[in-house]
């Protein structure tokens, strides 16, 4: 059954009947800054040094860039597409989840980056710059691909093969060229979108298993099923068991008539004693 916060996945205002979201805003940001930057660096004045993100981060108290890096990227070919990119994903997590659910994971996966560089500083006194939406853009189609894994784009292809094919490219792009930072921060922007996604559809269905829940019950080891004869089967059974004891004493019988207790070997002794106990057990 699925949880829908109240209101945060309508559109925030209409503007001439167009409905303006949250992303349509953050996309104009986008649009703005990668406008603003440009003109600024043609005039001298170096305004995309206080928006990337250092690490270690100085001066320690501009903490806007551990998120402000994600706008800035190299003007290309490309960067209308990734623009378009941006909205339409993000309009999809926002008309499904909300809001707030979308600020939290364009958050957490934007600090994934500075997060990553942190590390590899404490850890091997790596310097890095996070700079570029690469991995952020990333980590952003592996959230949509997976709250829409059977969704198509273009009408031919499942996101969530796009979406594996885009992670791979980077990844050999970026392991010919050894760069392990930034290697790393595209896969913890990965992990982040698609941990951020199964944790948010746990709470939205009461009845979604996330991959982990389904990996851990692959693994279980499974128990044994036994068929259980039916009562009729089992009374049938009996009653032959009986039969053939019943059979094998009168056997052993005649030969003791016969032949005497000597004539018996140590296994008919032993059988019939069996029998004999057996029948006495039945007739309690």
């Amino acid at each position: 059954m699925a949880r829908y916060a109240s209101g945060q996945n309508q559109p925030i205002r209409y503007w001439n009947n167009i409905p303006i979201y949250l992303t349509t805003i953050l996309t104009a940001v986008f649009v703005i800054t990668l406008i603003t930057v440009v003109i600024t660096s043609s005039a001298g004045i170096p305004l995309a040094t206080w928006l990337v993100c250092p690490i270690p981060l100085y001066p320690a108290w501009t903490l806007w860039r551990l998120v402000t890096h994600v706008l800035i990227t190299p003007l290309s070919f490309f960067t209308p597409f990734s623009i378009l990119c941006f909205y339409w994903w993000s309009v999809g997590i926002e008309t499904h989840l909300g809001r707030i659910s979308l600020t939290k994971l364009l958050v957490l996966i934007a600090l994934s980056g500075p997060a990553v560089g942190a590390v590899w500083w404490w850890g091997f006194g790596a310097q890095s710059v996070s700079v570029g939406n690469y991995a952020f853009t990333c980590g952003l189609l592996i959230a949509f691909a997976t709250l829409y894994p059977a969704a198509e784009a273009w009408g031919w292809i499942p996101f969530k093969w796009l979406a594996f094919a885009c992670v791979f490219c980077g990844s050999l792009m970026l392991l010919a060229s050894r760069d392990w930072i930034e290697l790393s921060q595209l896969w913890a922007a990965c992990v982040v979108g698609f941990a951020y996604i199964n944790h948010a559809k746990e709470l939205e269905y009461d009845d979604y298993e996330s991959p982990m829940v389904r990996l851990k019950q692959f693994f279980r080891r499974k128990p044994r099923f036994r068929v259980m004869p039916s009562p009729r089967a089992a009374a049938t059974s009996s009653y032959l068991q009986r039969d053939e004891a019943q059979s094998e004493v009168d056997a052993l019988l005649d030969k003791i008539a016969k032949s005497g207790l000597g004539s018996l070997t140590a296994k008919e002794r032993e059988r019939l004693e069996k029998a004999s106990a057996s029948m006495r057990k039945d007739q309690r």
